[in-house]
């Protein structure tokens, strides 16, 4: 569906706006009397600020311009998609999942948790030796919430951001991906040293720096070639998320310059997979299964702060 660029751009701010400036405000309406803070009605709140900052404004936006699900780079069905040497495009998306796994439980394990904690991810660490039905059940629901949050608001960014910069060149996707994968690997490799001789670990730094390669690695094979896209499709969804992650850890003049570039650096495999996929003819549905997997897993590679992870 054709929206104008004016309409497009400004669909792009309003949407990184809310998403950049909403934790400060829910920080404050969550100290106001008669908001709960804590317990399962705490954490259920928590929920409804995460979908509200992320995904209303996208989901609003779309239904108020009348494109529905292309407005976040999705689409009901499609063509074969060569996918790392098959037709099968399934197996290709499937395949991003490794290296998070690999990456999570390396976490899990690093962090003294259990096999099961290894394995099962948030939900293996929530259920611990007393199982809690309430917890795992809110860690269930809280893996849910944040990928449709991630899917939504990456996904909308990155279709609003090729409608609204018509100047903006039309590039190899391939290219794209290649490039700013680049890029965001060296920036989470240097910054993620700089925090180790800080204090960081560098173990951890490495498996998500590693996990970070290998997801686009798989990215770059699964995005045919011949595809041409405008280069704000890739760059402004980076940068968007860098921001919201620089802003998240306390801003420039807050100390989080570090921490912010680092985990920003670090969501680009999920950025990149969504914005790469949702130009092609199935659609961002095919990064469903890593934005699952770097939320199922305690990683640092989700483009949310909230997904708190082990960095």
């Amino acid at each position: 569906m054709y929206i104008e660029p004016d309409d497009a751009k400004t669909d792009v701010i309003l949407a990184a706006a809310v998403a950049v400036i909403g934790p400060s405000v829910v920080g404050f309406v969550s100290r106001l009397p008669l908001v709960p803070r804590t317990g399962a009605l705490g954490v259920l709140v928590g929920f409804v600020f995460v979908l509200a900052i992320t995904a209303l404004v996208p989901v609003l936006l779309a239904r108020h311009r009348g494109d529905g699900l292309e407005a976040l780079g999705l689409r009901e069905s499609g063509g074969s998609l060569n996918a790392v040497g098959s037709s099968n495009a399934t197996a290709g998306s499937l395949m991003m999942i490794l290296p998070v796994a690999v990456a999570g439980a390396g976490t899990v394990l690093l962090l003294g948790g259990s096999g099961s904690g290894a394995v099962l991810g948030r939900v293996g660490m929530a259920i611990g030796r007393v199982p809690d039905l309430v917890a795992v059940g809110l860690t269930a629901l809280r893996l849910v919430v944040l990928s449709v949050a991630t899917l939504v608001l990456t996904g909308f960014l990155s279709v609003r951001s090729r409608d609204g910069f018509p100047r903006s060149p039309d590039t190899s996707l391939v290219e794209l991906v290649r490039t700013f994968g680049l890029g965001a690997v060296g920036v989470a490799l240097v910054t993620g040293l700089i925090r180790a001789v800080t204090g960081g670990s560098g173990s951890i730094m490495v498996l998500n720096v590693l996990a970070l390669v290998a997801v686009l690695l798989v990215v770059d094979r699964l995005v045919p070639a011949g595809i041409t896209v405008p280069r704000t499709r890739i760059v402004a969804p980076l940068l968007i998320i860098v921001i919201l992650q620089t802003f998240s850890a306390g801003g420039i003049f807050g100390g989080g310059l570090l921490l912010g570039l680092h985990r920003g650096a670090l969501a680009a495999g999920v950025v990149i997979a969504v914005a790469a996929t949702a130009a092609t003819r199935r659609g961002a549905v095919l990064a469903v299964p890593l934005i699952i997997a770097v939320h199922w897993w305690p990683t640092c590679l989700s483009p949310l702060p909230s997904a708190g992870g082990m960095c």
